[in-house]
């Protein structure tokens, strides 16, 4: 009976050592989070490849006042094992170097794994871009197509983060319609 006594003892909590094992255990708790949340946020997201995007079409649509009004359509493809969510898009087209469209849309796009999705925003073009553009391809008319650049950024639901893409082309004006 002695010994179960002193076994007993011996598990009891000595207040001052409880306190520092609290102490250490609550910091412990605090930290640990710090320390796996990193690790989590990129598991998988070193091979993460971005989006592609391409202009699909130039469409007039009705005018409002005295600004001519678009619908540029997108082509965004997703090279990942995860869906990619786009909850917004900021863009700037480029037509033989001439800023003729940029913009912004909050238009929600899903793009699953390995597959590609659209995007179709409204723009006004610039007038004075606009109108250089047209008398440079009026004294300089197209044999192929117009050669068009775009830089996009596209901010991401989720992962948090936006990316910056950027795809030049050439856009055949017989496809417009």
């Amino acid at each position: 009976m002695h010994r179960i006594a002193r076994t007993r003892s011996w598990f009891r909590a000595d207040p001052e050592r409880a306190g520092r094992t609290g102490s250490w255990l609550v910091l412990l708790l605090a930290l640990l989070p710090a320390v796996l949340l990193p690790g989590c946020a990129s598991v998988g997201l070193e091979a993460f490849d971005d989006p592609g995007i391409e202009l699909l079409a130039i469409e007039p649509v009705a005018a409002r006042g005295m600004e001519a009004r678009f619908l540029v359509r997108l082509r965004i493809v997703n090279p990942n094992p995860i869906a990619l969510d786009i909850d917004g898009l900021a863009y700037e087209v480029f037509l033989r170097d001439s800023k003729v469209f940029s913009g912004a849309s909050n238009q929600a796009v899903r793009v699953e794994p390995y597959s590609e999705g659209e995007a179709a925003v409204e723009v006004a073009a610039g007038m004075l871009s606009s109108l250089g553009l047209l008398r440079d391809l009026i004294s300089n008319p197209p044999d192929a197509g117009i050669p068009y650049r775009l830089n996009a950024k596209i901010s991401r639901k989720g992962l948090g983060g936006s990316l910056r893409v950027n795809h030049e082309g050439t856009l055949d004006p017989g496809s417009a319609r």
